[in-house]
């Protein structure tokens, strides 16, 4: 009986097959390179809000968070924001206790950023332990031309627009 094994050609034929081409996990590699550096163009290259984007974008990420985190704490917990910055805050024995461990630090805008309310000058949302916030908000941040709005609705939900 003979066996035959994978590495050594049949011995009926003369000259092994040629492998031509490239087989499929080349090509995946490839695309993935491709990828990888198609989408380090797309996150690097600048828009024109950019700046009033990426400031909305981190005050809705550090909202969201702070609202799930009095869920988890189940302790009413608030932001307030004001044209200079927003800050966070707890409900401790019947008062208001800053939050200064991160991602809750108190932050300031960047230079070239202004904030408006609906009609106010500032802002103050409380979270209750069940992440329902103490009232809608939008909140207008525009720096040079681009203008982009924070939007807290009743159910607690954040959401970034233009």
């Amino acid at each position: 009986m003979r066996i035959f094994t994978a590495n050594k050609p049949h011995p009926h034929l003369k000259f092994p097959e040629l492998e031509r081409g490239f087989t499929l996990v080349e090509l995946m590699v490839v695309i993935f390179i491709i990828g990888l550096a198609s989408a380090a163009v797309v996150m690097t290259a600048r828009t024109s809000d950019g700046g009033a984007r990426n400031e909305a974008e981190q005050l809705a990420a550090r909202m969201a968070a702070l609202r799930d985190h009095a869920i988890l704490q189940s302790r009413t917990m608030a932001v307030w924001i004001r044209p200079s910055g927003y800050g966070f805050e707890t409900r401790s024995d019947g008062k208001w206790t800053p939050l200064n461990a991160a991602p809750f630090n108190t932050e300031d805008w960047r230079r070239g950023t202004s904030v408006k309310f609906d009609g106010n000058k500032q802002v103050r949302v409380a979270f209750d332990s069940t992440g329902l916030p103490s009232t809608a908000v939008g909140i207008h941040i525009a720096r040079g031309d681009a203008v982009v709005t924070v939007n807290l609705a009743a159910t607690g939900d954040v959401r970034v627009t233009r």
